[in-house]
């Protein structure tokens, strides 16, 4: 009985060879990255896509908790809401951040006015910052349009894959409801700024949509682009998130707990345009109080990380570092000691 148990482990053994994972998913077979050897069997965690590879950001552009707190979460905030309401989030946490203006445009259908997308943009001439932060999704009707939109059509995305309807004619109208022009005067008066791109929810893929479409313009090079959302849900498919992981040094897709949103819609196996995630997933296990521990989850969309979960909490979604986003900006964005 022990003979065909060895045979069976020599077998094994001869299979698997310490390729790298893209070298390995090249030649047609599966990366075993808990093990890290090619075609180990059995895998509890087989990475048959090369977006899957594992690999984390370079330590130069890496993720930090407390900026993320104290910068992103205020912008996070300021986008939910008005001009007046931003302001006095950046001057309660980010001072030297200057509104610039609040966009608010009509994206669904022209003959229906349900849903609205909103937006920030603003400038720091002292950190030498210009922003674009976006609203997340309000109200049953705009929620309706994005869940058909996932069982509806696609966009191309320049020439690197499709982003889903919804969230690419919402970003166009807003880029053509002024913020195209607003972009554009800003580059113009403060050439060498970085561009921080930022959102909740739906607004996190307008942020994800609106970062690639001022590197495909050329209006910024993907260098000086930082985005960070929370709560994104998937956006593009897998040549789309492949462009991105590929083209972006500095980009965080932070999710809370068990947040159904970033999960959905879901990956169909045999859907030729499956959706994917780009990366880097920062995922906190927990209730995301000050000094929470997170992951950098090294796959862009595997089964790991947050892709555990499979009793989501509708409201981790409106629960990021510990406040209550409904109305955090509302609020002036109260400072987090």
């Amino acid at each position: 009985m022990l003979f065909p148990i060895f045979v069976f482990l020599i077998f094994s053994i001869s299979q698997v060879s310490a390729k790298s994972c893209e070298e390995c998913l090249s030649e047609g077979n599966h990366y075993c990255p808990s093990v890290k050897a090619c075609n180990f069997s059995p895998c509890p965690d087989v990475v048959k896509k090369p977006i899957n590879c594992p690999w984390v950001p370079n330590s130069t552009y890496a993720y930090d908790d407390h900026t993320a707190r104290t910068l992103w979460l205020p912008l996070i905030g300021a986008g939910a809401t008005d001009a007046k309401h931003a302001q006095l989030c950046f001057d309660n946490n980010w001072p030297t951040l200057k509104v610039s203006k609040h966009i608010l445009v009509n994206c669904s259908n022209p003959h229906e006015l349900h849903s609205q997308c909103s937006m920030i943009t603003a400038y720091d001439t002292t950190k030498k910052i210009i922003v674009m932060t976006f609203r997340g999704t309000t109200g049953n009707g705009q929620m309706a349009d994005e869940i058909l939109s996932f069982f509806g059509g696609k966009r191309k995305f320049f020439d690197s894959g499709m982003v889903f309807e919804y969230f690419y004619d919402a970003f166009n109208s807003l880029w053509n409801g002024g913020l195209g022009t607003e972009i554009r005067n800003l580059k113009y008066l403060y050439p060498d700024f970085e561009l921080w791109a930022s959102g909740h929810s739906l607004g996190g893929s307008l942020a994800s949509v609106g970062a690639s479409w001022v590197v495909k313009t050329g209006l910024f090079k993907p260098e000086k682009i930082k985005l960070l959302t929370v709560g994104q849900p998937r956006t593009g498919d897998y040549d789309y998130a492949w462009w991105h992981q590929n083209t972006f040094l500095y980009s965080y897709r932070v999710v809370h707990h068990k947040d159904p949103v970033p999960h959905i819609p879901p990956q169909y196996e045999l859907d030729k345009d499956r959706m994917y995630h780009h990366r880097t997933e920062i995922w906190y296990n927990n209730n995301m109080e000050v000094g929470s521990k997170y992951h950098i989850c090294p796959e862009a969309d595997g089964f790991h990380c947050s892709n555990q979960q499979l009793d989501p909490i509708p409201m981790d979604h409106i629960h990021y570092y510990n406040v209550d986003l409904g109305t955090y900006g509302g609020s002036g964005c109260p400072r987090i000691n």
